[in-house]
């Protein structure tokens, strides 16, 4: 369901079955779209051809192609956001080296794959803001992170608390690889990959980085 500021403008909300169907074809279509298509490149003409209808009844639903995105962006955080939030889960009591490796590949692999849909959302704030409140995908790694850094208190820096050390791990990882994509990979990617899990490294009881 869609219930951002900007949905409230659709020229025409959805109330019998055969309208609330269309308006799922043209969202699940758009989200399709979204796993190869750069947003930027997308037109209203490419949505009706591949849903299958006409540039018209688009418009019936939608005032124009930022209200489709934002609600085809929705559709796909949600959609992708439990299998993220399974394989985060199985690393909170995983040791500590392994889990924060494990977890930086995980938030490589989501955001290289889909890297136009990062950079896109990297120049509109609001859908940002859309995407980590459907997706949760923020608030579960800080909580999951928080909980595993709990159960291995001993292994971590004792001058930081679990919060702060999720906080610092969870911010290091996101920022540099969003950074990373919106400057066009300006290393190796094995190098980002070895570059974070050593950097993480610098969390552990023992280690100076």
């Amino acid at each position: 369901m869609i219930t951002n500021k900007r949905s409230s403008g659709r020229r025409k909300l959805p109330q019998q079955k055969r309208s609330r169907e269309m308006v799922a074809k043209i969202v699940e279509t758009t989200a399709a779209l979204l796993r190869t298509t750069d947003p930027a490149q997308l037109t209203t003409n490419l949505i009706a051809d591949r849903a299958g209808i006409s540039k018209g009844s688009l418009y019936q639903y939608f005032a124009d192609k930022d209200e489709i995105l934002e609600a085809a962006i929705e559709h796909f955080a949600a959609e992708q956001a439990p299998a993220v939030e399974e394989r985060l889960r199985t690393l909170t009591l995983v040791p500590p080296e392994e889990a924060m490796a494990a977890s930086i590949d995980i938030l490589i692999d989501l955001t290289i794959a889909n890297r136009n849909l990062v950079r896109y959302l990297a120049e509109r704030p609001d859908h940002v803001r859309t995407f980590e409140n459907i997706a949760g995908l923020n608030a579960t790694l800080m909580a999951l992170s928080t909980l595993h850094m709990n159960h291995y208190r001993d292994q971590y820096r004792d001058e930081l608390s679990p919060n702060a050390l999720a906080w610092l791990f969870f911010n290091m990882a996101v920022a540099t690889t969003l950074r990373y994509v919106e400057a066009d990979d300006p290393i190796r990617l094995d190098e980002l990959r070895a570059g974070l899990k050593f950097a993480s490294s610098g969390l552990l009881a023992g280690r100076r980085g």
